[in-house]
């Protein structure tokens, strides 16, 4: 069996030897080593193709449903006793030759930056004058005087620019109305349209020169093409795309009745924003007339430059008053701060911060770097509250501490009505004892100081004094 398969291919290859063959592929299959299968066929019949790896680099790009020509050589698969065209050359043909050129041409002007969104222009707010590139004998520029007699009539009539739009002059035609409508600047907008047709049809609108023409135009550029399905490069390189000629024409008019009625809801809020202002202004002026006729401004002005030197000599006493109180807090402060220096607490801290620092990146725990991260924030966290603490504890310490001193001042206890026996060596008194008896005695008071002569003394326990004879 194998020699006869054998046999054929040696027949077929040469007998009939290399052939072209035109058809639409299907069945395509690729595979990982670079060569493809498919079958070719027309409305009769198909045939197996084989494209090795070697030739499927110079072919040029396909799938299933394009049509295509191959050249090829003519035998038998003798594994299956298969007969295939063992492809060497593949070229695209009809639409699919079109499409190739499309795809190629619109990957170029991707690459180069005319498709970019900020390459294109806003179209203006409002458009005054507009321009329409398209057939003279087509419906397309009566559809879009319609629309725009429908939507916004101020727009009419509009300046056409005559051109084919279909067959090998259009392309040409178009650029000159695009370079013409740049020269003139008659016009705000242009309006690049035409109706639907097959993609041979619409060739003109997917040339390069045309491409180039809108974007180097200086006039906005809106297209409206075909259908809603249909896309050409002249759409993509457009400052705004539409769907339909009727859509351009949609989108560089406005619509006239929600013009008018915005403009009627605009009036009636200026309307009422007038008379509620006016309303506002009258009683506020009535207001301030009335409080004009019960206080002369001279006087009001007198007693309000009186007032302000009061209170600016308030201001004064207050300002001197809460500068010396808080002067004494922060001297206050300070000695506590001396006193419980927590600076030596930070620096233990620190340098066990450090350790753990050399410690994670000695050991380098990818795994728990997160944890002791979140450890860390944790002890900085408390290391703060705890200086915090300390300083609130021994700042109340301190303040306590003061308070005890106050209570223990000897001034203190004099202001209560107290006072202090001095000898003229400026001994402190503190018992009768007899050896004072006649002494010369100083008695220290909360203001001033008094001199004594002792009379009698009466030592503790003694009964035979009087009161008030002692000093």
């Amino acid at each position: 069996m194998s020699q006869l398969n054998q046999q054929a291919d040696r027949l077929l290859r040469t007998g009939l030897g290399s052939v072209w063959v035109e058809g639409e592929v299907s069945n395509l299959r690729r595979y990982a080593s670079g060569h493809q299968y498919f079958s070719l066929k027309d409305a009769q019949a198909s045939v197996s193709c084989t494209l090795f790896r070697g030739n499927a680099r110079n072919a040029s790009p396909f799938a299933d449903g394009d049509r295509v020509v191959v050249f090829g050589r003519a035998g038998v698969y003798a594994a299956r006793g298969q007969f295939q065209l063992v492809v060497e050359r593949l070229e695209s043909t009809g639409e699919g030759r079109l499409l190739l050129e499309f795809q190629r041409l619109k990957a170029r002007l991707l690459a180069e930056g005319l498709f970019a969104p900020e390459r294109k222009r806003a179209l203006p707010r409002w458009v005054h004058r507009l321009g329409v590139i398209t057939s003279p004998q087509g419906d397309v520029q009566h559809d879009i005087a319609r629309t725009l007699a429908r939507r916004f009539p101020l727009l009419l009539p509009f300046r056409l620019y005559p051109v084919a739009v279909q067959g090998a002059g259009a392309a040409p035609q178009m650029v000159q109305a695009l370079e013409q409508a740049g020269h003139e600047g008659a016009v705000d907008v242009l309006i690049l349209a035409r109706g639907g047709g097959s993609l041979e049809d619409l060739w003109a609108f997917n040339e390069e020169a045309v491409a180039r023409a809108i974007a180097d135009c200086p006039i906005p550029v809106v297209t409206g093409i075909g259908h809603e399905t249909d896309a050409t490069i002249a759409d993509y390189v457009a400052d705004l795309s539409a769907s339909t000629p009727t859509a351009a024409a949609e989108a560089v008019s406005p619509d006239a009745r929600v013009l008018h009625r915005q403009l009627a809801e605009t009036a009636a809020r200026l309307e009422r924003t007038l008379a509620d202002r006016i309303r506002d202004r009258r009683r506020m002026l009535e207001s301030l007339d009335a409080r004009l006729q019960r206080a002369h401004p001279g006087r009001r002005v007198e007693q309000h430059l009186q007032r302000v030197d009061e209170l600016q000599q308030r201001l004064q006493r207050s300002i001197h008053r809460v500068f010396d109180t808080r002067r004494g807090r922060l001297r206050q402060l300070l000695l506590a701060l001396r006193v419980h220096n927590p600076a030596h607490r930070i620096l233990v801290h620190r340098g066990r911060l450090e350790q753990l620092r050399h410690r994670l990146f000695q050991a380098r725990p990818s795994r728990l770097l997160q944890t002791q991260q979140a450890r860390l924030d944790g002890l900085r966290d408390r290391l703060a509250r705890e200086i915090r603490h300390q300083l609130e504890r021994e700042t109340t310490r301190l303040e306590a501490a003061h308070g005890r001193l106050r209570a223990l001042d000897p001034d203190a206890v004099l202001e209560r009505g107290y006072s202090i026996l001095l000898t003229h060596d400026q001994q402190v008194v503190r018992r009768a004892e007899p050896s004072l008896q006649g002494a010369s005695l100083h008695a220290r008071l909360a203001s001033g100081r008094l001199d004594l002569h002792v009379e009698a003394v009466h030592p503790a326990g003694s009964r035979s004094g009087k009161p008030g004879s002692g000093t």
